[in-house]
């Protein structure tokens, strides 16, 4: 998949059918549909670097493979 003529978003239900209608990304988040819960605890992401096997940057995101045999990230 990719965001090119040939293999974006329109392509993507070929190879990948659950990407099509209401289940393809990206999510639009409507700002006055979203309310705050005051419940909910603040969410953190992070990452044992020390587990990152390949880091890769192709220009319009970063992917990171993981060692996760320990269970670190």
């Amino acid at each position: 998949w990719g965001y090119d003529g040939d293999n974006g978003p329109d392509q993507w239900h070929k190879n990948y059918p659950t990407a099509k209608g209401q289940h393809q990304s990206p999510i639009e988040i409507n700002n006055k549909d979203v309310h705050y819960d005051s419940s909910l605890l603040p969410w953190f992401a992070s990452y044992d670097p020390g587990a990152a096997k390949t880091i890769l940057n192709n220009g319009k995101t970063c992917r990171v493979l993981f060692d996760d045999s320990f269970d670190r990230s």
